[in-house]
């Protein structure tokens, strides 16, 4: 896989400036909820790497919202599923992640804010490892391993998300399509899929060789 690391970091570049397009978004009041800033997010990232074409190796995209009946009704653990298929030689994998979306539009949560996502992040753990916090700010986003979440949970936590490990959107997918971050249980990119993983959203991102 060494050989596509020109590949990998052109495809996060184009995730990374939809994220900053985002934020953006943010800044100008065009959205205002976590929801809407997860959909803007998934939305430009899907339109970006969508009929991407490098190295010999084609990119597809799309989105997958839960419609399912009862859909209004659901308590989701995620916001949304990342799932990654790549299929060039010598390197093939089918997996994903669970994210919760985050909004802070200050420095630092309410505790009831705090202990409702460590609640959320408890839940996904339940479903898979791979889990993570995706922190929005008008300044960037920010991911966060849910097990961090947790590990912070103590009375004297400062009620911050800046203060916990994170990486950049760029570093964590580089890292995902390197094989670093994922589960290889969450390969499906379905409604059946949102149904089982309780989100709201999917976001399918597939390399194949031309």
């Amino acid at each position: 896989m060494i050989r596509y690391r020109r590949l990998i970091r052109s495809t996060v570049r184009r995730i990374a400036r939809a994220a900053e397009l985002s934020t953006d978004d943010l800044n100008r009041d065009l959205v205002e909820q976590e929801p809407h800033v997860t959909d803007r997010m998934l939305g430009r990232i899907a339109q970006s790497i969508e009929g991407y074409k490098a190295k010999g190796v084609t990119w597809t995209a799309k989105t997958l919202t839960d419609h399912a009946p009862g859909a209004q009704e659901r308590q989701y653990g995620a916001d949304f599923v990342g799932v990654l298929e790549i299929d060039i030689p010598g390197y093939k994998v089918k997996k994903g992640f669970l994210a919760q979306a985050k909004l802070m539009k200050s420095d630092n949560m309410n505790r009831r804010d705090f202990n409702r996502m460590v609640d959320q992040c408890k839940m996904m753990l339940e479903l898979s490892p791979a889990s993570f916090v995706f922190h929005y700010s008008f300044e960037d986003i920010r991911v966060i391993p849910a097990i961090a979440v947790l590990a912070a949970s103590g009375p004297a936590v400062v009620l911050n998300p800046d203060a916990m490990y994170s990486r950049s959107i760029s570093s964590f997918y580089e890292g995902h399509f390197e094989c670093f971050i994922g589960d290889m249980r969450i390969s499906e990119a379905s409604e059946r899929t949102l149904e089982e993983l309780r989100a709201r959203s999917l976001l399918y991102l597939a390399a194949r060789s031309e």
